[in-house]
């Protein structure tokens, strides 16, 4: 009885667990190329949608997001400006496939050379220069009196290894 009466004299309610509320999570962005392939714009577009306050989410999000802002805009245009619109969008393509007929027709007459290609003979040829600096100390200490083989061998591949790691760290930065 004196245990009932102590409760509801209490002034306290008893602890209860709250549940923790589920922070919504954000949505996962996806690469801008991905949603501008998918809509069949340029990624400069879709950059632009985003800035305006097109969701990256999903291509279908986009496109739902074009149907409700993009087009309704063009709708209300005049005719004059989406002419000029149309327009600048065939002279971009135009430069495009201009730069494109050019780029491919200079790897045909030579003008160009594949990266790739370029990356193989750069590492060959620069393994062939790491090689040779680095006998470069024996050389060295052999010309030498005996007691200065040793130091002059040191002091020589010391400053072969410096360099040949400052050009490692000069080409990390072309990568």
């Amino acid at each position: 009885m004196g245990l009932a009466i102590a409760k509801k004299a209490s002034k306290h309610k008893p602890a209860t667990r709250r549940a923790a509320k589920a922070k919504p999570r954000a949505a996962k962005r996806l690469p801008i190329q991905v949603l501008a392939d998918g809509v069949g714009v340029s990624s400069r577009t879709i950059d632009k949608y985003i800035r305006r306050g097109c969701p990256a989410t999903s291509v279908e999000a986009v496109q739902k997001w074009r149907d409700e802002n993009i087009r309704a805009v063009a709708d209300d245009a005049d005719i004059s400006e989406i002419g000029i619109e149309l327009k600048r969008a065939e002279v971009a393509e135009r430069r495009e496939n201009a730069r494109t007929r050019q780029l491919k027709n200079d790897m045909l007459e030579g003008k160009l050379i594949r990266k790739d290609e370029v990356e193989l003979h750069m590492r060959t040829a620069l393994g062939r220069f790491s090689n040779r600096l680095q006998s470069l100390g024996l050389r060295c200490a052999n010309l030498c009196p005996a007691e200065l083989k040793a130091p002059i061998k040191e002091a020589v591949e010391e400053t072969v290894r410096i360099a040949l790691k400052e050009i490692c760290d000069d080409l990390g930065s072309y990568a």
